[in-house]
């Protein structure tokens, strides 16, 4: 394997560096894979943040730094790739440096001139301190605004890292870099200041003739009240309930490599590994078919990085499991009764496609078939491939999401994470009650559509059945006045004295206030209206 060396500095630069940015941060600095990064760190017997470092610190929790075992000065040399005669050799000039005094001649009578005017320059040219010139600011509509002098700016990005200058102007270093990049102003870049720590010569870019302002204003972000924002979390939690979960969340470690992982990812895992196996036995047709089936962390990301989530997710469920907390066969954590999914992804680079064996024959068909006819058809080749770059993306319930960058690895975030379940699935119960409290008020108002519906027709049904009653009234009435009429006449027979006697009773038949049972026709429903009270010729009951 080629050895590439990267850079050479001494063991304190490097702890003082991993302990600023961390050491996923240094690689990213100095370009140099994590994992190698890391066995070279550990070969040097350099101590790193243990997991929950970085989370105490955005909480504003104090933190305990791990001091670093002489001999401080010791150079050691960072390679790209590492072997295991790297790594020996590591190890034997910690074990065999010489005395700090002595190698710091050595490294004074070896540097260059060039450096030691760098490092002259820079000790004669230090950056005004806050409390002797501060920044210049204005104000403007309740907000703080900083003004970035071109010159100015140029000499503080060029003296100290980027990041320190953020802290004088309260902003962010990604703010700075957008800044200088607006102003035309140019910065240091990888690797500048860890060859400066190290005594190594380093070019300073001039500033550069420019038709852009001379300064620029923007908003101060006051970065150092972010930690007070972090404190505002988990306030849905009783006091005793957040303290225990903030310690768990502090105190959250990755597993060993070799450590037995969770019963369910374990599983999970061997579904994943199964499904792509299946995808590639089968056509396009058959994937598209099965898409829904598709189960979590197979289509997102690539079977390299497959077991570093796997220990992600099993390191956050053995922090969760004593809280209370589970997990679901499709690595869902259930938190407070809530179901919160993680989404993952890893980013890809687009890369010029090279052709295939069977793509060049293709391609040479072609050539021969547009010779012969002017009809012959292109094969369809695609010019970029996509291929996974390692870098992933952990999202906790479909709104916060950590990143692979330069300052932290999303191992780093663990105890940040484990935080963002317990706000998801407060975020999912407001949302489930508020469900459920939408529901209860629809199913309420549609009981009190429906009271009120048959409220509504049971009046009608009573009206209905007073005009009714009253229209046989009105018939009683009419029957009774014919009866006394007929009774005015002289001479009435017998048979005139039975026709009124019978009337009379069909009067009392017909009026609703009496109600008199007939023998033959029964009782009258007076409530009904005239087409249900028909008399007819029937056998059957007309009622």
């Amino acid at each position: 394997m080629l050895e590439t060396l990267v850079i050479e500095m001494s063991r304190q630069s490097l702890y003082d560096k991993i302990w600023e940015i961390s050491v996923a941060g240094v690689a990213k600095e100095l370009d140099i894979p994590y994992a190698q990064l890391m066995k070279q760190v550990k070969a040097a017997n350099i101590p790193i943040p243990p997991s929950g470092y970085w989370t105490k610190l955005s909480f504003g929790k104090p933190v305990e730094k791990s001091p670093l075992i002489e001999p401080a000065d010791t150079v050691i040399s960072i390679y790209k790739t590492i072997t295991t005669t790297i790594i020996h050799r590591q190890i034997e000039s910690v074990q065999a440096a010489p005395p700090a005094s002595k190698l710091a001649k050595n490294i004074a009578a070896e540097k260059p001139e060039s450096a030691v005017e760098v490092a002259e320059d820079q000790e004669t040219s230090k950056v005004p301190d806050e409390s002797s010139e501060p920044v210049e600011t204005y104000e403007r509509y309740g907000q703080t605004y900083n003004i970035y002098n071109r010159e100015k700016l140029y000499q503080e990005v060029w003296e100290k890292p980027v990041t320190e200058v953020a802290k004088r102007y309260k902003v962010s270093d990604v703010t700075i870099h957008k800044v200088c990049k607006s102003l035309d102003i140019p910065t240091p870049g990888t690797g500048y200041w860890a060859k400066v720590r190290a005594g190594k010569p380093v070019k300073k870019i001039p500033l550069p003739k420019s038709d852009m302002p001379v300064e620029k204003s923007g908003i101060r972000t006051n970065l150092e009240a972010q930690p007070q924002i972090a404190k505002e979390l988990l306030q849905f939690l009783s006091v005793e309930d957040k303290s225990i979960v903030l310690s768990v969340a502090m105190n959250i470690q990755m597993p060993d490599e070799d450590a037995r992982m969770h019963a369910k990812v374990i599983a999970h895992r061997k579904r994943v590994v199964e499904w792509l196996k299946e995808t590639q036995k089968h056509d396009q047709y058959w994937n598209r078919q099965n898409k829904d089936k598709t189960p979590f962390l197979a289509s997102s990301i690539s079977v390299n990085t497959l077991p570093r989530i796997c220990r992600i997710i099993d390191a956050l469920i053995r922090a969760a499991e004593p809280l209370g907390c589970s997990l679901t066969d499709d690595l869902s954590f259930i938190v407070n009764g809530e179901t919160v999914s993680l989404s993952v992804s890893e980013s890809q680079d687009k890369i010029d496609h090279v052709p295939t064996r069977e793509e060049n024959i293709q391609l040479l068909k072609y050539e021969e078939e547009k010779r012969k006819h002017s009809w012959a058809s292109k094969p369809n080749i695609r010019k970029y491939d996509y291929v996974y770059n390692g870098n992933v993306s952990l999202m906790v319930g479909g709104e916060k999401a950590f990143r692979d960058c330069k300052s932290y690895v999303v191992e780093d975030r663990l105890g940040d994470i484990l935080i963002l379940l317990y706000e998801a699935s407060n975020v999912l119960c407001i949302q489930r009650e508020e469900r459920d409290a939408a529901e209860r008020k629809r199913k309420e108002d549609e009981q009190k559509r429906e009271a009120q519906r048959e409220r509504y027709n049971l009046e009608v049904e009573r009206i209905n059945a007073l005009v009714n009653e009253s229209e046989n009234f009105d018939i009683a009435c009419k029957i009774r006045a014919y009866v006394s009429a007929v009774e005015q006449k002289e001479n009435l027979t017998e048979e005139d004295n039975v026709w009124i006697a019978w009337a009379k009773q069909k009067a009392a038949w017909y009026d609703p206030v009496v109600k008199r049972t007939d023998e033959i026709l029964g009782t009258r429903n007076h409530s009904k209206d005239d087409s249900n009270k028909q008399l007819g010729r029937s056998y059957s009951s007309w009622r």
